[in-house]
């Protein structure tokens, strides 16, 4: 373990293995550790970066009322590339940590060898604009009835209920509501002790980002002209709001390519690392080279790829 002095900020950071450099980007209510599963793994073939990000654990805590928003990551990873690696990087992101991981590349192209999407909350693609205007909801309503269906049980089941109980001052209760729609009931059953106390040690600076700032917006225009090769990687079991925003991205990134792997919910990497791991370095290695041996499964089946049935 180090610490990087990245924009004035001290990052707990770790790195091991030897080869390409892939940088690891976690979600929100996430640090370092939730990488644990498949760092070993992803070790055997890359040099692998595993950071906490800005406010996560075991870093400076957020200030009280202080906002957390996206682009402020997204500074701090341009930043720590192009401290830390010689060339352009392989990125591989989960959730928010994918998404920030996707504006990076959508700005430094020349910093990104390849891009592994675990499930970014990508909505603004549907709507145009966060909070959505009324016109491209009613747009959206006549095009794709089925995603409007998507968003607003999503909104009403899982958005709703944790930002009325962040506001009251339930921690416990947004974090379980927030979880249950995400991951799904059974997937958040299945949380570890360990996970969980991972959720509360990083549940303020995720409180911020649902109270305050939201999620910067991301055009299709910006997805067609995303020019570093990419995948969307998303479990197999993952919630339908959530398959519809990969296969929507998918579709209008040129050559991605929509990853599911066996045996997920939304935390692809932790359910099935074998698979992901594998996926990452089937990426890489027609990116350029990519040393070590192959990772052999451990869980689950190999990732499949489907071809989204949504047209840009």
């Amino acid at each position: 373990m180090t610490t990087l002095l990245v924009n004035d900020e001290r990052l707990e950071c770790r790195v091991v293995g030897h080869g390409p450099t892939l940088v690891l980007v976690h979600a929100n209510i996430s640090d370092i550790r939730s990488w644990e599963p498949i760092e070993a793994l992803l070790a055997e073939n890359f040099r692998v970066i595993n950071y906490s990000r800005r406010y996560a654990h075991p870093n400076r805590p957020i200030p009280a009322g202080a906002d957390d928003p996206l682009e402020v990551h997204v500074e701090d990873l341009v930043s720590l590339i192009e401290a830390q690696a010689e060339g352009p990087v392989h990125l591989l992101g989960c959730s928010s940590g994918a998404f920030i991981s996707l504006l990076v590349a959508t700005r430094r192209p020349d910093l990104v060898a390849s891009l592994s999407l675990e499930e970014p909350p990508v909505v603004s693609m549907f709507v145009g604009s966060l909070p959505p205007r009324v016109s491209d909801m009613v747009r959206l309503l006549l095009t794709d009835p089925d995603a409007v269906l998507a968003f607003a049980k999503f909104g009403a089941r899982t958005m709703s209920p944790a930002v009325k109980a962040f506001q009251r001052g339930d921690d416990e209760a947004a974090l379980d509501a927030f979880c249950e729609g995400v991951l799904g009931r059974q997937a958040y059953r299945r949380v570890t002790a360990g996970r969980r106390q991972q959720m509360l040690d990083n549940l303020a600076p995720h409180r911020a980002a649902l109270l305050r700032p939201g999620l910067p917006a991301f055009t299709p225009a910006q997805a067609r002209a995303l020019t570093v090769p990419t995948q969307l990687i998303r479990g197999a079991s993952t919630s339908h709001f959530q398959r519809r925003v990969n296969q929507r991205l998918a579709a209008l990134v040129p050559g991605a390519r929509d990853v599911v792997v066996g045996h997920a919910s939304h935390l692809v990497h932790e359910d099935n690392p074998a698979d992901v791991a594998r996926a990452v370095l089937e990426l890489a290695g027609r990116t350029g080279p990519a040393a070590g041996r192959h990772p052999q499964s451990q869980a689950g089946d190999r990732p499949t790829e489907r071809s989204s049935s949504l047209r840009p």
